[in-house]
């Protein structure tokens, strides 16, 4: 909790609650409210006790930062998870990674079929011309980075 954080900085430099509230030019009920949890400095006194007690605004803040950071990379993938075992047509940013010579339909689309999809990546499966030939295929299987997938398709009846 931030309160306890700000007690425990304050306490651990030394500094009373009336010392730090002339330092910020607040009252030492204002401090002693964000301390309790009743309250919380905003954003320009947070930054002057960063200051004062020589650490970054994350660590004053503590793990409340990371808390909502974490649940904020949190991804919903049960859709792709759907996708599992079908045959789709992936737009990706970065196909260079792939080595998706002769990857492409008639129509230039690549067709994957999706094997394993986690929050990070997928597992996908194509089949491409085999490297140094004109006519033999080859079936690839690679992980591909979610971030790099900026859109699936598939056609209806699959």
């Amino acid at each position: 909790m931030l309160g306890d954080k700000l007690m425990e900085v304050r306490k651990k430099h030394g500094y009373s609650q009336q010392e730090i509230a002339d330092m910020l030019s607040v009252s030492r009920q204002t401090i002693s409210n964000w301390e309790s949890g009743q309250g919380a400095p905003a954003l320009d006194k947070a930054c002057e006790l960063a200051r004062i007690y020589k650490i970054s605004l994350d660590e004053l803040v503590g793990n409340e930062v990371r808390n909502r950071v974490e649940k904020q990379k949190e991804k919903d993938i049960h859709v792709l998870k759907k996708l599992t075992g079908r045959t789709c047509i992936l737009d990706c940013s970065d196909w260079d990674v792939l080595l998706l010579d002769g990857a492409e339909d008639a129509s230039g689309n690549i067709r994957v079929r999706i094997l394993d999809v986690n929050e990070a990546w997928m597992k996908i499966e194509y089949t491409r011309r085999k490297e140094g030939t004109i006519f033999q295929k080859e079936t690839v299987q690679r992980v591909v980075d979610l971030s790099k997938i900026q859109g699936i398709g598939f056609e209806e009846g699959e």
